[in-house]
């Protein structure tokens, strides 16, 4: 058995690597950048992408490949350059797939972005898909259009709207990940001992990426062709809750400071209905949100 993913180097990525290497499936892919058992390709390189695939010949590839580039506006370059990956690169991606003599079983992950967020409800599948930023505008795209060449090329596709991840090796820029990095550099002494954050009563649904990528195996097995499955936790954590557990974990105390400007029109609930995909593939979280916590602190520890 032999899985493909693009995005191979990245956060969602490597993870996968390992589960998938755990369950002894043979794992290639590609990125932007070399990376272990994988190629470097770009998804818009449709030629190099031919001659890799047909090369390797998956039972199953795992798009996960997107430039996350967010924004508040809906319309500007960020969507622009999302397009260039989540539009173009899966429209290549799948004709390249749909050519295969034995086409692969594909999951292509989206994100609760693309819903239109009614705050402090549970956001089921069967919501509106509205989204309000670039990113999800993008991601959108990238479902609609996926299904359309699904249609052409005979392809089976499952789709994920993946909520917050969190978890070790997350880049910078993400809220948890940036307060495991600033308690880290407390500790260490290289900064000073205070944090500044936003509204503290914003509550999201986070996932470890861990139990994200168990999830994604589970689906591209057992996950119906043509259906969306939200990844979340079910449940929605404050960042207060999150500051908790960071002073709770840092062996140097901090202060919380209060930041003058930060974005007034963010949700204050965010939470995902995962019903779904408990029913279809047997899936629950498992990881607590105490253990994502010190894992991600433990992995800039390491790196300060």
């Amino acid at each position: 058995m032999k899985a493909f993913i693009t995005g191979m180097a990245g956060f969602t990525g490597e993870h996968l690597k390992t589960w998938l290497q755990q369950k002894e499936v043979e794992v290639t892919g590609i990125d932007l950048r070399k990376s272990s058992g994988g190629y470097k390709c770009d998804l818009s390189n449709k030629k190099r992408l031919e001659k890799i695939l047909s090369r390797e010949k998956p039972d199953y590839v795992f798009h996960l490949a997107s430039p996350v580039i967010r924004s508040d506006q809906l319309i500007d370059e960020a969507l622009k350059k999302n397009l260039m990956v989540d539009l173009f690169g899966s429209v290549n991606l799948l004709q390249v797939a749909g050519q295969l003599k034995k086409k692969p079983k594909i999951l292509i992950t989206g994100t609760n972005a693309e819903y239109r967020i009614r705050s402090g409800r549970k956001i089921k599948e069967s919501d509106p898909l509205e989204p309000v930023t670039a990113y999800g505008l993008s991601k959108l795209t990238q479902e609609l259009v996926s299904r359309k060449l699904a249609e052409s090329y005979c392809l089976e596709l499952v789709y994920t709207r993946t909520f917050h991840l969190i978890g070790p090796g997350q880049t910078p820029g993400f809220v948890v990940t940036d307060l495991a990095r600033r308690v880290a550099m407390i500790e260490k002494s290289r900064v000073k001992a205070e944090i500044e954050v936003g509204n503290l009563k914003i509550r999201r649904d986070f996932t470890d990426v861990r139990e994200a990528v168990r999830a994604y195996w589970l689906l591209i097995q057992k996950g119906k062709p043509g259906e969306a499955y939200n990844v979340c936790s079910g449940k929605a954590d404050s960042i207060k809750e999150i500051i908790d557990i960071f002073q709770a974990l840092s062996r140097k105390k901090f202060k919380v400071k209060g930041k003058k400007q930060w974005r007034r029109n963010d949700p204050l609930v965010i939470r995902g209905d995962n019903q779904k995909i408990k029913k279809a593939v047997g899936w629950k979280p498992e990881i607590e949100l105490e253990e994502s916590i010190k894992d991600t602190l433990d992995y800039w520890r390491k790196r300060v």
